[in-house]
């Protein structure tokens, strides 16, 4: 999973540059690839993550508060698609709508006009709504593969690592303007790697574990 992880934050940082540069439409498919690639690592991890809770079950009974992570990282990408998606239409809609003038130049006057103008109004509402949600689906996923694996260290005696909060990993992603979030996804997936070194367990090929 590494080399996506490495895609994904590559991804990042180049649609972050086009954005700068001006190129939204390349900017928000930049944007959308590296959040798939995201998807697929999330997705392979709590695979790995259920193989580590089964085998160790009946340590972990007492203790595994469980979580949605298949509803949470479903929601995670496609909020952060329909994001991107609807934020490069939205700039493309104010680009048309507000042209290239000094801001005493703008009038918007003709009931059309009128109508366009509330229209992407409510638009950016759509699009703050579902940027939200990401954000939520986010935070979650941060707050509960911390918190599970940490649980599974304890059950199984390992001691190769030590997980912060998930408050820190929020912390340092948003103040890093989200570049330190790929340090948190590539520091799950080798605390997992290193978990099933540890227990012998195998790499899970399958699909994800049943519930």
């Amino acid at each position: 999973m590494t080399p996506y992880i490495y895609a994904a934050l590559i991804l990042y940082a180049a649609s972050l540059g086009l954005s700068i540069a001006g190129q939204t439409t390349a900017s928000a498919a930049a944007s959308i690839a590296s959040v798939a690639l995201i998807g697929v690592v999330l997705t392979r991890t709590h695979r790995e993550l259920e193989d580590l809770k089964n085998a160790y079950w009946d340590r972990l009974a007492g203790v595994w508060l469980g979580a949605e992570y298949t509803a949470a990282i479903w929601l995670f990408v496609l909020s952060g698609v329909g994001t991107q998606l609807l934020s490069a239409f939205l700039w493309l809609q104010l680009t048309s709508l507000f042209p290239a003038v000094t801001p005493g130049e703008v009038q918007i006057t003709r009931p059309e006009e009128v109508g366009r103008f509330l229209g992407v109004g409510a638009l950016a509402l759509g699009v703050f709504a579902l940027a939200l949600v990401w954000f939520a689906a986010w935070v979650y996923l941060i707050d509960v593969f911390t918190r599970d694996l940490y649980l599974v260290r304890v059950a199984t005696g390992s001691v190769g690592f030590r997980p912060f909060s998930a408050t820190f990993y929020v912390i340092i992603s948003l103040v890093t303007v989200g570049f330190l979030y790929f340090y948190w996804l590539y520091s799950v997936w080798r605390w997992v790697s290193q978990l099933k070194t540890s227990t012998r367990l195998p790499h899970s090929s399958q699909g994800p574990a049943a519930q």
